[in-house]
């Protein structure tokens, strides 16, 4: 009687370990699926900032230019200004 029930325990116990090896599983399987979508959006989102970064290098070097070529009339102005006032 007390083997039939340590016997019965024993079979409960193989079989919630059973369950759970199962579910185990299961969710290994479910946090690759998981981990493998967020590299994937991850590696997206970060092809699109450096995307991002680069168009506004390029709109910057084009204001710095454009700023030293008006930067380089406004002197050049200031020079013919400066020579207009002696004549005067």
């Amino acid at each position: 009687m007390l083997d039939d029930k340590v016997m019965d325990l024993l079979a409960k116990i193989l079989e919630n370990q059973t369950e759970t090896n199962s579910q185990l599983i299961e969710l290994t399987s479910r946090v690759r699926k998981i981990e493998t979508q967020a590299e994937n959006d991850l590696g997206y989102k970060i092809k699109a900032l450096y995307d991002a970064r680069e168009i506004q290098n390029e709109k910057n070097d084009t204001i710095i230019c454009a700023l030293e070529r008006i930067e380089t009339k406004i002197e050049i102005l200031q020079m013919e200004t400066a020579h207009v006032r002696k004549i005067k």
